[in-house]
């Protein structure tokens, strides 16, 4: 008995110590309610400034990363560049050394590695001046417009429905291997001078490709034709997933006009 008693007191003291507290508390209400409010404010700025700094160190970490890309590109450009004087030199020593040679020969122009391991790589701006763009020959060539890269953290913020159980070697392979592939081929046909096409298939692809970029004067873009033409068969489920999950990481933008499936390159570095 003297057990369920004590802890019946004890309950008691415990409540009236509980509505004592309320009461002290009560009676500070005018004073402290004024400091609460402020102090509620303040955390709530407190929030919006971490809030603030957390997204502008974000922002700034992609423009560093990004500036850093663009400087290490320019400078592998005029790497190019000087090899291709110092080749320019050696020919002209060349040429003086034995007279004997024609003085017409013109110096050719810079040698773009033609393999996979180092494969031919320019702007595409660069391109449609080069000589590349006014030869028939086709030349396997690859534009810094469309490098675009996938990192750990990005594949990650790909919802869980719509990724399943794809790896991000196998996304970043569709990127690399089809997409950014069908980009280049379709871009280094429409790029090249009319003179050029001889062949009345390519010739044909030219006007349509031409044609449709009045639609986006401002973009690139491929259509899911194609990369069917490029796959060589009718996209399947699986590829249209692929596709959705680079729309959510803003490397395209698919739109649908008259009937045609666009897809935009979006990705900016």
């Amino acid at each position: 008995m003297d057990r369920p008693l004590g802890t019946i007191f004890q309950k008691q003291l415990d409540t009236m110590q509980r509505i004592e507290l309320f009461l002290d508390i009560y009676k500070c209400k005018p004073f402290v309610t004024e400091d609460l409010r402020e102090l509620k404010e303040e955390v709530c700025s407190a929030a919006e400034k971490l809030q603030c700094t957390k997204l502008y160190l974000d922002i700034d970490r992609r423009d560093v990363c990004a500036q850093f890309i663009e400087i290490m590109q320019k400078m592998r450009r005029n790497e190019l560049l000087m090899l291709h004087l110092l080749e320019l030199g050696t020919q002209n020593e060349n040429t003086e050394a034995k007279p004997t040679q024609s003085s017409t020969s013109k110096p050719m122009p810079l040698k773009e590695v033609q393999n996979e391991t180092n494969p031919s790589k320019m702007f595409l701006q660069d391109y449609t001046k080069s000589p590349f763009a006014m030869r028939s020959k086709a030349r396997d060539i690859h534009f810094y417009d469309f490098d675009a890269t996938i990192t750990e953290e990005e594949f990650e913020t790909i919802p869980k429905y719509l990724k399943g159980r794809m790896q991000m070697s196998e996304l970043k392979q569709f990127l690399e291997k089809e997409v950014i592939k069908c980009f280049e081929e379709k871009y280094t046909l429409m790029y090249k001078h009319r003179k050029a096409l001889v062949n009345q298939h390519d010739l044909n692809e030219w006007k349509v490709y031409n044609t449709m970029q009045a639609n986006f004067p401002d973009q690139k873009f491929i259509t899911q034709d194609d990369l069917s033409r490029k796959t060589g068969k009718v996209l399947d489920k699986k590829s249209y997933s692929k596709l959705q999950m680079l729309r959510h990481l803003h490397i395209l933008q698919e739109v649908r006009s008259e009937g045609i499936i666009y897809f935009l390159w979006n990705y900016s570095k």
